[in-house]
Parts: structure tokens; sequence; C-alpha cells
């Protein structure tokens, strides 16, 4: 995942790959990308297609695209070839997904050429899944680890019920090797022990306070006897480009009957050098027995990333600083911020991390970014009606190195919450 720092979109489109062949029995078709409100690198590109005849059946994985773009007046190839990948959506519908290197306000369009074929395997540089059942689900890039689900549940003593209360998302560094997230890391909180506030767990979401039943619930410690429960996985799909899973999660009373019922999925795409982790959340939270109200504060409720332990036991070198969309924002009273940006240090480097709010998301969003060991996220308060769902958005990107600048931050975002579109031009 070689290449240049770069701004984020995904771009959408309706096509049609038509039957015509070339000597390599490969399918083609040509496309355009509009233009853009900001310059974008690296950018996640979607279209949804209708297969022809000759690949409806055919697994996703069996199907190889490989794109070139063109030249602005569609007469000239250039650039390497980078892949595609197709999701297969429905009776010859799919998704046709890859990574534009560069689409430039100033353009107005990009054009490229898409040949679709059959192979026998995969290539080697693509994500895939490698489960270690009933402990956690690991997602790696070629032969590293990106991230690791973690969804054990195991109730056979305290201190497992402790460890397991509640899945989680971590996320590893660029060679896969060293966690930039925090763990419970088998600590017991009741006993004495170096690791601060080991119920702040990686990517998570929750809230401390969720009212239901003329009850409270604490979703985020997991007090009186309450879990998140991991049920079952909806989906895992991996491919050269992007990787996405969806799993049911059960929000859980003493009881072990579920309050809310969360189908949680991630993606996970293809970038380049210095980005580790470009990482779209969105999740479905269902009131599945009565009214819910999610209630907490901003330090305990809501979505949220927290940075490896080390960085709350090191020195003021590794601490957390933030980054803000403008000047004189107070985190703890301005609301929906569009944006925030932490930076901190781990095992002699700096990582930076972008935590991207949708505009579609609640209102009266606070996001607790002011915490020096690396814990932020956004919270809000929100009444879910009995039966009714409440879906959430979110963009994290985690890289190597000191915050950018921030109007790159302001680009990543923007390109987040409006996508360009895409038409065919030729097949």
């Amino acid at each position: 995942m070689k290449g240049r720092t770069k701004f984020l979109a995904c771009v959408f489109a309706i096509i049609t790959i038509c039957g015509f062949g070339v000597a390599s029995g490969a399918e083609m078709l040509s496309l355009r990308a509009a233009a853009v409100k900001t310059d974008c690198l690296d950018v996640p590109v979607r279209a949804a297609i209708e297969l022809s005849a000759a690949l409806a059946e055919v697994p996703a994985d069996e199907i190889a695209v490989t794109l070139r773009q063109r030249s602005r007046g569609g007469a000239r190839i250039y650039g390497e070839p980078i892949p595609g990948q197709l999701i297969k959506t429905g009776a010859g519908t799919a998704e046709l997904w890859w990574i534009a290197e560069s689409l430039r306000r100033a353009d107005g369009q990009t054009l490229w050429t898409a040949s679709v074929r059959r192979v026998k395997g995969p290539d080697k540089e693509v994500f895939r899944w490698q489960d270690n059942k009933g402990e956690y689900l690991d997602l790696l890039f070629g032969g590293r680890k990106v991230t690791r689900y973690m969804y054990a549940y195991d109730d056979s003593t305290p201190q497992r019920l402790f460890e397991t209360y509640k899945p989680f998302l971590h996320v590893f560094d660029a060679p896969g090797e060293n966690l930039l997230t925090n763990g419970p890391d088998g600590v017991n909180p009741y006993l004495k022990d170096k690791i601060k506030y080991p119920h702040h767990r990686g990517i998570f979401i929750g809230w401390s306070k969720l009212q239901f039943g003329g009850r409270t619930y604490g979703f985020w410690g997991m007090g009186g006897g309450v879990t998140q429960r991991h049920v079952k996985s909806l989906e895992l799909t991996a491919g050269p480009v992007l990787a996405r899973s969806k799993a049911l999660i059960h929000w859980n009373d003493k009881n072990g009957k579920p309050i809310v019922a969360e189908e949680r999925q991630t993606m996970v795409f293809r970038q380049s050098d210095p980005t580790i982790l470009l990482l779209d959340f969105c999740t479905e939270l269902k009131a599945v027995r009565g009214e819910v109200l999610l209630n907490g504060d901003p330090e305990h409720a809501g979505f949220q990333y927290r940075a490896h332990n080390d960085v709350a036991a090191g020195g003021k070198e590794v601490k957390a600083t933030y980054l803000f969309h403008r000047d004189n924002i107070n985190p703890r009273q301005d609301k929906d911020l569009p944006w925030v940006a932490m930076s901190y240090g781990l095992n002699s480097r700096h990582y930076n991390v972008q935590h991207m709010n949708h505009p579609d998301d609640p209102k009266g969003t606070v996001y607790s970014a002011y915490r020096d060991y690396g814990r932020f996220g956004a919270f809000f308060k929100e009444t879910i009606d009995s039966g009714e769902t409440l879906t959430l958005r979110y963009r994290i990107c985690v890289a190597e190195g000191q915050i950018p600048e921030r109007q790159v931050c302001t680009g990543r975002y923007l390109a987040f919450i409006d996508c360009p579109q895409v038409e065919v031009v030729g097949r």
C-alpha cells in the first residue's frame, strides 16, 4: 500500500458492462468522473453496474478488474494499471470499487477504462479475513495485520467477563506488528494496575447511561451485569480494494435479553503511505423492546477512538494533542464539530487520527477531545422509538506522522460527506 499523501472521497454511478470482448477475453467499459469540490488523491470510487450474462453467475472472487486512467480527450491511456473489485449486490448486479489515484477540482473530469475478466484465483495483494474462532477476527492486507475485531464473550470467571464484556476494534501499526489502540490487556480494574481506564478500548461505541423501561443501563463500563455481545457475523467481504464486515451485536440486560440490536458495518479501504487505516463505520441501532434514550456524558458515551495505554504511561513527548476545524474551539461547549484530529507518540513514532462526524448524525454532538492520553470521541443524546432504528456514520483515518495541515483535514472531511459522480461514456 505504497504511495503519496491523499485526500479521500467516494464516487457513485450506474453503469453497464456490455459483452463485447477483446483478444484476452476481457469485457471493457469507459467511465468519466465528474468534477469534485476539493482535490482528492487515493479516492475510493464506487459504481453500481449490471453484469453481462457471461459474468452474472460467476463468483465475485473469480472476477478480476483492472483500470487505467485516460487523457482528458480520451485518446491516450497513462499511468500504471490499478485493481478494481466487484461486490455482488443481486442477480446480475454488482458494485465496482477502485481507488482513483487523483481527482482534481481543476480538471473538471477524469476518464477511465476498465477491463473485466474471469480468473482462477485472487491476487496476493488483497485484503483477507483470518478468524481465531471464538476470540477475534483479523483483517490482513497481503501478509500484514490491519485491524483486529475483538468479539469473544466468556463469563466463566469475573476476569474473563471483564475482558470480553463488549466487542471493539483494534488498529495495528504500518508493519502490522504493534497495536496502536488500547485494550483490557488482562487487567482487572479492581486490582492495582498500570492500565489507565481499561474500559476505554480501541474503536468502540456505547452509552454509559442508556435509559429503558424506567431504568438506567451502563453500556460503557458494563456495570450491573449488562453486556454487548457479538451474536454472529452477517457479512465478510474482502478483495484488492476493500474489506467489509457486518456483525449483529446485542446490547443485553443482566438477564441476557437485548435492549438494542446493533448491526455494525465496517469498511476498510486500500490506501497508500502514510495512511495506515481508512475506516468507514456505519451502525444501525434498533430499539427492540421499547423506547430507548441514549444518554451519558462526552467522556463515557458515543463513538470513540482510544490510543494505546503507553500514551497514558509515557512522557510529555508522546501525549495526545488535538486540532480542530478552526481556531478558538472549546470542545467542552462547542457542538456539531465536523471533525477532530489527534496526534500522539508511540514506539518512538508519531501517529495522527482524524475522527469525522457525518452531518446526518444527530445534532448536539460534543467531541471529548482534550484528554492527553489519547481518548476522544463524538457524543450526543438521542431517543430511539420502540421498533425504530438509528443509523450513524463516521470515518476514521489513521496515519503515521504529525497531524497534517488543517486544510488537508478539511478536504478529507468534505470528500467524506460530498461524493462526486461518475457516468459511462463508452462500452
